[in-house]
Protein backbone atom coordinates (compact mmCIF):
# COMPACT_ATOMS: atom_id res chain seq x y z
CA UNK A 1 0.00 0.00 0.00
CA UNK A 2 1.49 3.33 -0.99
CA UNK A 3 1.34 6.87 0.51
CA UNK A 4 -0.70 9.72 -1.03
CA UNK A 5 1.06 13.10 -0.93
CA UNK A 6 -1.18 16.29 -0.74
CA UNK A 7 0.51 18.62 -3.19
CA UNK A 8 -1.76 21.53 -2.30
CA UNK A 9 -0.31 22.10 1.24
CA UNK A 10 2.92 23.97 0.20
CA UNK A 11 0.85 26.10 -2.21
CA UNK A 12 -1.65 27.04 0.53
CA UNK A 13 1.17 27.97 2.91
CA UNK A 14 2.75 30.18 0.28
CA UNK A 15 -0.59 31.85 -0.41
CA UNK A 16 -1.15 32.59 3.29
CA UNK A 17 2.36 33.99 3.65
CA UNK A 18 1.84 36.25 0.61
CA UNK A 19 -1.51 37.48 1.97
CA UNK A 20 0.07 38.19 5.36
CA UNK A 21 2.87 40.16 3.71
CA UNK A 22 0.36 42.17 1.67
CA UNK A 23 -1.68 43.01 4.79
CA UNK A 24 1.47 44.15 6.63
CA UNK A 25 2.63 46.20 3.64
CA UNK A 26 -0.87 47.69 3.26
CA UNK A 27 -0.99 48.70 6.93
CA UNK A 28 2.51 50.17 6.74
CA UNK A 29 1.60 52.05 3.57
CA UNK A 30 -1.56 53.52 5.20
CA UNK A 31 0.46 54.61 8.25
CA UNK A 32 3.13 56.26 6.09
CA UNK A 33 0.43 58.00 3.99
CA UNK A 34 -1.36 59.40 7.06
CA UNK A 35 1.95 60.48 8.57
CA UNK A 36 2.90 62.29 5.35
CA UNK A 37 -0.57 63.85 5.10
CA UNK A 38 -0.41 65.25 8.62
CA UNK A 39 3.03 66.75 8.02
CA UNK A 40 2.15 68.24 4.64
CA UNK A 41 -1.47 69.22 5.23
CA UNK A 42 -2.84 72.46 3.81
CA UNK A 43 -2.13 75.00 6.58
CA UNK A 44 -5.32 76.97 5.87
CA UNK A 45 -7.75 74.07 5.58
CA UNK A 46 -10.51 74.38 8.18
CA UNK A 47 -9.61 78.00 8.93
CA UNK A 48 -12.10 80.74 8.14
CA UNK A 49 -12.25 84.44 9.02
CA UNK A 50 -14.69 85.22 11.82
CA UNK A 51 -16.87 88.24 12.50
CA UNK A 52 -18.55 89.51 15.67
CA UNK A 53 -20.93 92.43 16.09
CA UNK A 54 -22.43 94.31 19.01
CA UNK A 55 -24.88 97.22 19.02
CA UNK A 56 -22.77 99.68 20.96
CA UNK A 57 -24.57 102.98 21.45
CA UNK A 58 -27.61 104.86 20.21
CA UNK A 59 -26.75 108.50 19.64
CA UNK A 60 -30.04 109.88 18.36
CA UNK A 61 -33.68 108.80 18.02
CA UNK A 62 -36.15 110.61 15.77
CA UNK A 63 -39.66 109.67 14.66
CA UNK A 64 -38.29 107.95 11.52
CA UNK A 65 -34.63 106.99 12.09
CA UNK A 66 -32.26 105.84 14.78
CA UNK A 67 -28.57 106.80 14.57
CA UNK A 68 -26.27 104.36 16.29
CA UNK A 69 -22.78 102.93 16.36
CA UNK A 70 -21.82 99.28 16.05
CA UNK A 71 -18.65 97.55 17.12
CA UNK A 72 -17.50 95.05 14.50
CA UNK A 73 -14.63 92.61 15.01
CA UNK A 74 -13.09 90.83 12.01
CA UNK A 75 -10.70 88.02 12.94
CA UNK A 76 -8.19 86.59 10.45
CA UNK A 77 -6.82 83.19 11.62
CA UNK A 78 -5.05 82.55 8.31
CA UNK A 79 -1.23 82.55 7.90
CA UNK A 80 -1.61 85.19 5.17
CA UNK A 81 -2.87 88.75 5.34
CA UNK A 82 -6.19 90.06 4.09
CA UNK A 83 -6.32 93.17 1.91
CA UNK A 84 -9.96 94.34 2.05
CA UNK A 85 -11.12 97.01 -0.42
CA UNK A 86 -14.53 97.50 1.24
CA UNK A 87 -17.36 95.48 2.68
CA UNK A 88 -21.15 95.46 2.76
CA UNK A 89 -23.02 94.47 5.91
CA UNK A 90 -26.55 93.59 6.95
CA UNK A 91 -28.27 93.15 10.30
CA UNK A 92 -31.42 91.05 10.63
CA UNK A 93 -33.68 90.51 13.62
CA UNK A 94 -35.70 87.30 13.41
CA UNK A 95 -35.06 87.28 9.67
CA UNK A 96 -36.18 90.90 9.05
CA UNK A 97 -33.44 93.23 7.66
CA UNK A 98 -33.21 96.36 9.84
CA UNK A 99 -29.79 97.68 8.73
CA UNK A 100 -28.14 97.47 5.29
CA UNK A 101 -25.11 99.57 4.41
CA UNK A 102 -21.48 99.63 3.23
CA UNK A 103 -18.09 100.33 4.79
CA UNK A 104 -16.13 101.98 1.97
CA UNK A 105 -12.72 102.40 3.63
CA UNK A 106 -9.89 99.96 2.73
CA UNK A 107 -8.71 97.67 5.50
CA UNK A 108 -5.58 95.59 6.03
CA UNK A 109 -5.60 92.67 8.47
CA UNK A 110 -2.27 91.01 9.24
CA UNK A 111 -1.90 87.19 9.38
CA UNK A 112 -3.43 85.67 12.51
CA UNK A 113 -4.63 89.07 13.69
CA UNK A 114 -7.92 90.93 14.10
CA UNK A 115 -9.32 94.47 13.94
CA UNK A 116 -12.21 96.14 15.76
CA UNK A 117 -14.15 98.90 14.01
CA UNK A 118 -16.62 101.50 15.28
CA UNK A 119 -19.19 101.93 12.51
CA UNK A 120 -21.80 104.67 12.50
CA UNK A 121 -25.03 103.52 10.89
CA UNK A 122 -28.73 104.30 10.61
CA UNK A 123 -31.73 102.14 11.43
CA UNK A 124 -35.23 102.70 10.06
CA UNK A 125 -37.69 103.00 12.94
CA UNK A 126 -40.66 101.48 11.08
CA UNK A 127 -38.79 98.23 10.33
CA UNK A 128 -37.53 97.83 13.89
CA UNK A 129 -40.96 98.66 15.34
CA UNK A 130 -42.61 95.98 13.18
CA UNK A 131 -40.21 93.38 14.55
CA UNK A 132 -40.93 94.50 18.12
CA UNK A 133 -44.71 94.40 17.65
CA UNK A 134 -44.56 90.97 16.03
CA UNK A 135 -42.43 89.66 18.89
CA UNK A 136 -44.73 91.25 21.47
CA UNK A 137 -47.78 89.61 19.87
CA UNK A 138 -46.01 86.23 20.03
CA UNK A 139 -45.00 86.75 23.68
CA UNK A 140 -41.27 86.89 22.88
CA UNK A 141 -38.75 88.61 25.14
CA UNK A 142 -35.73 87.73 22.97
CA UNK A 143 -34.88 87.57 19.28
CA UNK A 144 -32.25 86.10 16.96
CA UNK A 145 -29.88 88.81 15.69
CA UNK A 146 -27.98 87.88 12.51
CA UNK A 147 -25.01 89.85 11.19
CA UNK A 148 -23.65 89.28 7.68
CA UNK A 149 -20.51 90.77 6.13
CA UNK A 150 -19.48 90.55 2.48
CA UNK A 151 -15.74 91.30 2.22
CA UNK A 152 -14.45 92.54 -1.15
CA UNK A 153 -10.77 91.55 -1.38
CA UNK A 154 -8.03 93.25 -3.38
CA UNK A 155 -6.24 89.88 -3.63
CA UNK A 156 -8.01 86.49 -3.64
CA UNK A 157 -7.92 84.43 -0.43
CA UNK A 158 -8.54 80.68 -0.61
CA UNK A 159 -9.40 81.18 -4.28
CA UNK A 160 -12.12 83.79 -3.61
CA UNK A 161 -12.14 87.55 -4.14
CA UNK A 162 -15.29 87.94 -2.02
CA UNK A 163 -15.86 86.33 1.37
CA UNK A 164 -19.22 86.05 3.12
CA UNK A 165 -19.06 85.75 6.91
CA UNK A 166 -21.97 85.68 9.31
CA UNK A 167 -22.78 85.31 12.99
CA UNK A 168 -25.97 84.71 14.95
CA UNK A 169 -26.71 85.58 18.54
CA UNK A 170 -29.83 85.48 20.70
CA UNK A 171 -30.34 88.81 22.49
CA UNK A 172 -33.16 90.62 24.29
CA UNK A 173 -35.89 92.04 22.06
CA UNK A 174 -35.54 95.81 22.48
CA UNK A 175 -38.43 98.25 22.20
CA UNK A 176 -38.03 101.94 21.43
CA UNK A 177 -39.75 104.51 23.69
CA UNK A 178 -43.29 105.34 22.56
CA UNK A 179 -44.73 108.83 23.15
CA UNK A 180 -48.27 110.03 22.43
CA UNK A 181 -50.18 113.26 23.06
CA UNK A 182 -53.35 112.35 25.00
CA UNK A 183 -54.45 115.72 26.40
CA UNK A 184 -54.26 119.45 25.78
CA UNK A 185 -56.05 121.50 28.42
CA UNK A 186 -58.80 123.05 26.29
CA UNK A 187 -60.47 124.74 29.25
CA UNK A 188 -57.45 126.95 29.82
CA UNK A 189 -57.54 127.91 26.15
CA UNK A 190 -61.08 129.15 26.62
CA UNK A 191 -60.20 131.01 29.81
CA UNK A 192 -57.15 132.59 28.13
CA UNK A 193 -54.82 131.34 30.87
CA UNK A 194 -51.09 131.83 30.32
CA UNK A 195 -50.27 128.24 31.31
CA UNK A 196 -51.73 124.98 30.11
CA UNK A 197 -50.93 121.31 30.61
CA UNK A 198 -50.01 118.86 27.86
CA UNK A 199 -50.63 115.20 28.68
CA UNK A 200 -47.87 112.99 27.25
CA UNK A 201 -48.15 109.21 27.38
CA UNK A 202 -44.80 107.43 27.79
CA UNK A 203 -44.73 103.69 27.04
CA UNK A 204 -41.72 101.58 28.06
CA UNK A 205 -42.01 97.89 27.06
CA UNK A 206 -38.44 97.03 28.11
CA UNK A 207 -37.15 95.35 31.27
CA UNK A 208 -35.02 98.37 32.16
CA UNK A 209 -35.77 101.92 33.34
CA UNK A 210 -35.04 105.00 31.27
CA UNK A 211 -35.51 108.68 32.01
CA UNK A 212 -35.89 111.88 30.01
CA UNK A 213 -33.61 114.66 31.20
CA UNK A 214 -34.14 118.38 30.54
CA UNK A 215 -36.99 118.00 28.06
CA UNK A 216 -37.48 120.87 25.62
CA UNK A 217 -40.50 121.07 23.40
CA UNK A 218 -42.30 123.28 20.95
CA UNK A 219 -45.91 122.85 19.87
CA UNK A 220 -47.34 124.02 16.55
CA UNK A 221 -51.08 124.63 16.94
CA UNK A 222 -53.59 124.97 14.12
CA UNK A 223 -53.09 125.34 10.40
CA UNK A 224 -51.45 128.72 10.97
CA UNK A 225 -48.91 126.91 13.19
CA UNK A 226 -49.02 129.14 16.24
CA UNK A 227 -45.90 127.94 18.07
CA UNK A 228 -45.52 127.73 21.83
CA UNK A 229 -42.30 126.64 23.52
CA UNK A 230 -41.48 125.16 26.88
CA UNK A 231 -39.08 123.05 28.86
CA UNK A 232 -39.16 120.73 31.82
CA UNK A 233 -36.01 120.81 33.94
CA UNK A 234 -34.94 117.79 35.93
CA UNK A 235 -35.61 114.13 35.14
CA UNK A 236 -38.81 112.36 34.13
CA UNK A 237 -38.43 108.70 35.10
CA UNK A 238 -40.22 106.01 33.11
CA UNK A 239 -40.22 102.63 34.96
CA UNK A 240 -39.65 99.30 33.24
CA UNK A 241 -42.75 97.73 31.69
CA UNK A 242 -44.80 100.87 32.30
CA UNK A 243 -47.47 102.90 30.52
CA UNK A 244 -48.01 106.29 32.21
CA UNK A 245 -49.33 109.76 31.38
CA UNK A 246 -47.26 112.75 32.52
CA UNK A 247 -48.59 116.30 32.73
CA UNK A 248 -46.17 118.79 31.17
CA UNK A 249 -46.82 122.49 31.98
CA UNK A 250 -46.40 124.96 29.09
CA UNK A 251 -46.19 128.74 29.38
CA UNK A 252 -48.09 130.53 26.60
CA UNK A 253 -48.13 134.19 25.60
CA UNK A 254 -51.61 135.69 25.76
CA UNK A 255 -51.62 136.74 22.09
CA UNK A 256 -50.70 133.24 20.94
CA UNK A 257 -53.30 131.75 23.26
CA UNK A 258 -56.04 133.89 21.74
CA UNK A 259 -54.94 133.04 18.18
CA UNK A 260 -54.81 129.28 18.86
CA UNK A 261 -58.10 129.38 20.80
CA UNK A 262 -59.89 131.07 17.90
CA UNK A 263 -58.62 128.46 15.44
CA UNK A 264 -59.65 125.66 17.76
CA UNK A 265 -63.16 127.11 18.06
CA UNK A 266 -63.75 126.93 14.29
CA UNK A 267 -61.80 123.75 13.44
CA UNK A 268 -63.02 121.58 16.32
CA UNK A 269 -61.91 117.93 16.15
CA UNK A 270 -59.88 118.66 12.98
CA UNK A 271 -57.69 121.16 14.83
CA UNK A 272 -54.13 119.98 14.04
CA UNK A 273 -51.07 120.03 16.27
CA UNK A 274 -47.41 118.98 16.06
CA UNK A 275 -45.26 118.42 19.13
CA UNK A 276 -41.47 118.65 18.71
CA UNK A 277 -39.81 116.98 21.70
CA UNK A 278 -36.08 117.02 22.42
CA UNK A 279 -34.41 115.40 25.41
CA UNK A 280 -31.44 113.42 26.68
CA UNK A 281 -32.16 109.81 27.62
CA UNK A 282 -30.67 108.55 30.89
CA UNK A 283 -30.54 104.78 31.39
CA UNK A 284 -28.50 101.95 32.90
CA UNK A 285 -28.79 100.21 29.55
CA UNK A 286 -25.47 100.54 27.70
CA UNK A 287 -27.07 101.25 24.33
CA UNK A 288 -29.39 104.02 25.51
CA UNK A 289 -27.44 105.74 28.28
CA UNK A 290 -26.10 108.65 26.19
CA UNK A 291 -28.84 108.89 23.59
CA UNK A 292 -30.51 112.07 22.44
CA UNK A 293 -34.21 112.02 21.61
CA UNK A 294 -35.67 114.24 18.91
CA UNK A 295 -39.26 113.29 18.10
CA UNK A 296 -42.10 114.84 16.15
CA UNK A 297 -45.65 113.83 17.08
CA UNK A 298 -48.39 114.94 14.67
CA UNK A 299 -52.13 114.62 15.09
CA UNK A 300 -55.52 116.26 15.46
CA UNK A 301 -57.85 116.74 18.39
CA UNK A 302 -59.74 113.68 17.16
CA UNK A 303 -56.55 111.58 17.28
CA UNK A 304 -55.82 112.87 20.77
CA UNK A 305 -59.30 111.96 22.04
CA UNK A 306 -58.92 108.43 20.61
CA UNK A 307 -55.55 108.02 22.38
CA UNK A 308 -57.08 109.34 25.60
CA UNK A 309 -59.88 106.75 25.47
CA UNK A 310 -57.31 103.95 25.09
CA UNK A 311 -55.54 105.17 28.24
CA UNK A 312 -58.81 105.41 30.19
CA UNK A 313 -59.75 101.81 29.34
CA UNK A 314 -56.44 100.39 30.62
Amino acid sequence: MGFVVDATQPTMKKTLIILLILVVLGGLGWYLFQNYKSKHANPVSGLKPRVEMSLAEISSITDSTLDMSMKVLIDNPLPLGMDIKSFAYQVKVDGVPIIESDYAKPLQIEPQDSVTLDIATELKIDKFSRVGKRGEAAGQDSAMYQFQVFLKLAKPVLGHDTLRIEMEKKLPLYHLPEIEVVAIDLEKFRLKKSELNIGLRFINKNDFVFSFKNMRYSIDLGKEKTTINGQSSGVTRVPARSDKVYQIPVQVELGKMINAGTQMLFQGKNFPFTVHLRSQIVSDNEMLKNSKLSMRIKGTMEDMEAAKKIVETK
